[in-house]
């Protein structure tokens, strides 16, 4: 397990050192409003990949996590009634940060962004035909959905943070609060249901199948990678924004 781990912190790694992420402070206004509507897109995805994932596991201990992870997506307030959705609190932080409304409403997916979305479906869909379809499933969701997703926030709060911090307050309703509760804070190797991220939710399952059964190392490692491709190629599109 310590091996996954290792090949697992060296994409994270690699993922964080992207060019964009590393000159993020030294982009344009309106280049860095491009990665903010652009990843809005992504973020629309998320639901959609939980739950399609979600139709195509026959684990139920992870069926029961992605449940879970899913609904926490939609708070609810039983006095009042539902409070806005993640979904909701990321328009508010884009327009937080300086995104015109008029932009915002008129943004459309780049052919770029287009195609990685159709990947990731594919990948999920692929995933689910093949051998160790629920290390697969798991492995997608723990990566794509919460582990890199906290990496992206994480690098891009350099430059949201100027905005949504004020006199000490901290104002981001999306951005912040993800970077904190998708990250993995474990590795695989110590997974434990004691963890709230839900990237350790998703571990301590995901080290449970693997450890079941061991032969499904190759193909860990083979979606991981997929994952860090597509990731990797969504921000490749901005690098002319570096010049």
């Amino acid at each position: 397990m310590k091996e996954l781990d290792h090949f697992e912190d060296e994409l994270i790694e690699r993922f964080r050192q992207h060019p964009v992420f590393r000159d993020v402070d030294r982009m344009s206004e309106d280049a860095f409003h491009d990665i903010l509507l652009q990843r809005r897109f992504l973020s629309h995805t998320f639901t959609t990949v939980y739950d399609l994932a979600i139709d195509l596991l026959t684990d139920e201990r992870a069926v029961r996590i992605a449940r879970v992870i899913i609904r926490e997506e939609y708070p609810d307030d039983k006095s009042s009634g539902p409070p806005p959705s993640h979904r909701e609190d990321m328009k508010t932080d884009i327009l937080q940060l300086g995104v015109p409304w008029r932009r915002f409403v008129e943004s459309r997916p780049s052919a770029a962004t287009g195609q990685v979305i159709s990947d990731v479906f594919a990948l999920i869909l692929d995933a689910a035909t093949g051998d160790h379809a629920n290390t697969k499933l798991v492995t997608i969701l723990r990566f794509w959905g919460e582990i890199l997703v906290s990496v992206e926030y994480n690098e891009l709060w350099r430059r949201m943070e100027k905005h949504l911090l004020v006199n000490g307050e901290n104002r981001s309703l999306f951005y912040y609060p993800h970077l904190k509760h998708d990250a993995k804070t474990r590795p695989l190797a110590e997974a434990s249901p004691l963890s709230l991220t839900h990237s350790d939710q998703l571990g301590v399952r995901l080290s449970q199948l693997i450890s079941a059964t061991p032969d499904t190392w190759e193909s860990f490692k083979a979606v991981e990678s997929a994952v860090f491709e597509y990731k990797t190629r969504f921000y490749d599109q901005f690098l002319p924004a570096l010049s």
